[in-house]
């Protein structure tokens, strides 16, 4: 994953630079705050739906941080269990 001469390597860094542009459009925070409540699934007001759009973040953003999060937990399980004790915690 950061192999950037592997497939998935240049996908994760493709999404750095979209996260960093978009975050500079937003506001750091902000945008945080939107993607991470995109990728939780809660419900999002008029607002957040606009701007998400926008920054066109399902496309961009979303799917693909959902798709390796399905390979981590495919492929290396212990890393995926590292991972939700930190988000848990």
């Amino acid at each position: 994953m950061y192999d950037t001469n592997s497939e998935k390597g240049k996908v994760v860094e493709e999404m750095k630079k979209t996260y960093e542009k978009d975050r500079q459009l937003v506001g750091r925070y902000e945008f945080y705050n939107l993607l991470e409540k995109c990728l939780i699934e809660v419900e999002l007001n008029e607002k957040d739906k606009k701007k998400m759009q926008d920054l066109n973040l399902e496309a961009t953003l979303i799917k693909e941080i959902k798709g390796l999060a399905m390979l981590l937990s495919r492929f290396k399980p212990a890393d995926w269990n590292k991972f939700l004790d930190v988000v848990i915690k």
